[in-house]
């Protein structure tokens, strides 16, 4: 009941558009995290050099963006039309970052959170924010409504959740939220809805063979996420029931790496076959399409998308993927 057709397909998936990749601006400095607003998006790398690389629109074109300091991690980052928020850690302390007008600024990290591990920006200038409350050492959940200007009092998330693991967060609106993450007692995921803004918390049932679900993009009841089992398949999975119910949509080509998708129907998914290739592909209306890669000599780390358009970003290269309406 909770997820139809759990093997992997055998059976040849059609093509779709070849995407042809161009060199990253640092070709020594791989772009790690991407973001995208409504117009633009923005890429960022992690190491002890750090470079940005943002992407227009209206230009159709990469350049270069200043960062306010070297990341060495980034944690996670969402994008409402006209901003997002990045945060992870420089080598010596944790970050929050405003991008805006084509430019990243500082930000105070709220002072509740000792590092902030899941962000939704889900409406203009309206995230929540997931980060570990060193004084509960517990997950909370906080929201702004300004931007990060200011944050809600946090309300704590179930104490099933594994503090130290990944954390995956979808948001509809200001009440209702799904939250998946690590378990604390094994290595199964977790899957909680709330309707109440985090004051009250229902677990939704998850075959115990999974082992994550990530890349949560939830719409009124309408999620999608991608789910990986304990025999390291890995599936693109829908709920119609936020979260009651999860049905394969279909199975990747290997380990996924990330999933966007600009709604419930129309998403690229990518990661790197067992021999560390590249792969992409593009699902629309339940159809998952392999799209053939030119000039990307090493796998994609990260994908965010515009109204119409995808971005891709990795070790050695960048590229656009169109997408149907």
């Amino acid at each position: 009941m909770l997820l139809a057709g759990c093997s992997a397909t055998t059976q040849s998936l059609p093509s779709g558009p070849t995407i042809t990749g161009t060199p990253t601006l640092s070709i020594n400095d791989a772009l790690t995290s991407a973001s995208c607003t409504a117009t633009s998006c923005i890429a960022v790398s992690t190491s002890q050099y750090g470079s940005g690389e943002q992407y227009t629109e209206s230009s159709k074109t990469w350049s270069a963006l200043r960062l306010p300091a070297t990341p060495l991690q980034i944690t996670t980052s969402s994008c409402w039309t006209t901003g997002c928020l990045l945060t992870g850690n420089t080598a010596t302390s944790q970050f929050l970052w405003k991008y805006s007008f084509g430019s990243l600024s500082s930000l105070q990290m709220p002072t509740m959170f000792q590092t902030i591990r899941s962000i939704d920006c889900f409406a203009d200038s309206t995230c929540a924010a997931i980060g570990f409350d060193p004084s509960t050492s517990l997950l909370e959940l906080s929201l702004s409504q300004d931007g990060a200007a200011t944050w809600s009092t946090p309300v704590a998330l179930p104490s099933t959740f594994s503090a130290g693991g990944p954390i995956s967060m979808s948001c509809d609106d200001v009440n209702n939220c799904l939250v998946s993450g690590a378990s604390r007692a094994g290595s199964s995921a977790l899957l909680y809805a709330t309707h109440t803004g985090g004051t009250k918390w229902l677990q939704r049932p998850l075959n115990t063979s999974w082992t994550s679900l990530r890349s949560l993009s939830c719409n009124v009841l309408t999620c999608i996420g991608t789910m990986t089992d304990s025999s390291g398949n890995s599936f693109i999975v829908r709920t119609k029931t936020f979260g009651r119910i999860w049905k394969k949509v279909s199975s990747s080509n290997s380990g996924v790496t990330a999933m966007a998708c600009t709604n419930s129907n129309t998403c690229v998914v990518m990661g790197a076959t067992k021999k560390n290739e590249p792969w992409l592909e593009t699902l629309h209306k339940d159809v998952l399409v392999v799209n053939k890669l030119n000039y990307v000599a090493t796998p994609f780390n990260d994908v965010a998308c515009l109204p119409t358009t995808c971005v891709v970003v990795g070790n050695t290269s960048v590229a656009t993927v169109p997408l149907n309406s």
